[in-house]
């Protein structure tokens, strides 16, 4: 399958069923035990990088990009910061989830909401946010993803990826033999020297890595920073060991 292909799948996912299955796991309803260790783990992800942004804090009215908005609730936590905020994703079930969010909190005039593939956002904002997106493509796609992210940024990049380890791969190999309304999603690992290569590529190095641990959840977050605005911070300097929430 081409990334055409794989891109109208993931549109097609993320506007049925998936959006169901992703809405209640980002929500408050009740969960299997599985997916109840997704939802800790994405808490887990979501909680250290609003702590990253907040001991780094952007100017205020910063312009920042989150690709992959889900149901929004990055977008929230930036909007709720002063953020002038575009909340994109393919699906355009879940950028309608975003809008309703930030409506319930009065914060919808902070955020632009947009249905768009990654690859065709433009612009150029202070900070760009892609958490648990790239995670659903290809491999071999995930390098020229990840730079045309970085390019959008003008400084800041955080971002998430699937390490690729034996445990993870044989905890997806034993979720596909759940039934299939408790089944994982396929995800994509990605080793973690093709992730530096495709920032080393984009003029970036990273600036903090923690990896996140909790069941069926195991994503390494990612904050990297162009190479040329450091502000003297040594690239490396926050780099974490694994939060392990199961």
């Amino acid at each position: 399958m081409d990334i055409a292909q794989h891109k109208a799948r993931l549109r097609t996912y993320f506007d049925g069923i998936g959006f169901q299955r992703w809405s209640a796991i980002y929500g408050e309803e009740e969960l299997s035990r599985v997916r109840r260790t997704i939802r800790d783990g994405h808490r887990a992800m979501l909680a250290r990088a609003c702590t990253w942004l907040d001991a780094d804090r952007l100017p205020a009215q910063a312009a920042v990009l989150d690709a992959g908005c889900g149901t929004g609730l990055f977008s929230l936590e930036l909007a709720r910061r002063g953020y002038r905020v575009t909340a994109a994703d393919i699906a355009e079930q879940m950028v309608s989830a975003t809008a309703e969010r930030l409506l319930a909190a009065d914060l919808r005039d902070q955020v632009h909401c947009v249905v768009s593939d990654l690859e065709a956002l433009d612009g150029t904002y202070d900070l760009v946010a892609c958490f648990d997106v790239l995670i659903h493509y290809p491999a071999q796609a995930f390098g020229t993803m990840l730079q045309h992210l970085a390019a959008r940024s003008s400084d800041r990049l955080l971002f998430t990826y699937a390490p690729h380890s034996p445990l993870l791969a044989l905890l997806h190999r034993i979720g596909g033999f759940f039934p299939h309304s408790q089944r994982r999603t396929d995800i994509q690992m990605v080793p973690d020297e093709t992730v530096r290569s495709a920032l080393t590529q984009a003029g970036m190095a990273i600036n903090a890595m923690q990896r996140v641990n909790s069941g069926f959840y195991h994503v390494t977050l990612i904050e990297a920073r162009r190479i040329t605005s450091a502000k003297g911070v040594q690239p490396g300097a926050r780099l974490g060991s694994s939060l392990n929430d199961s």
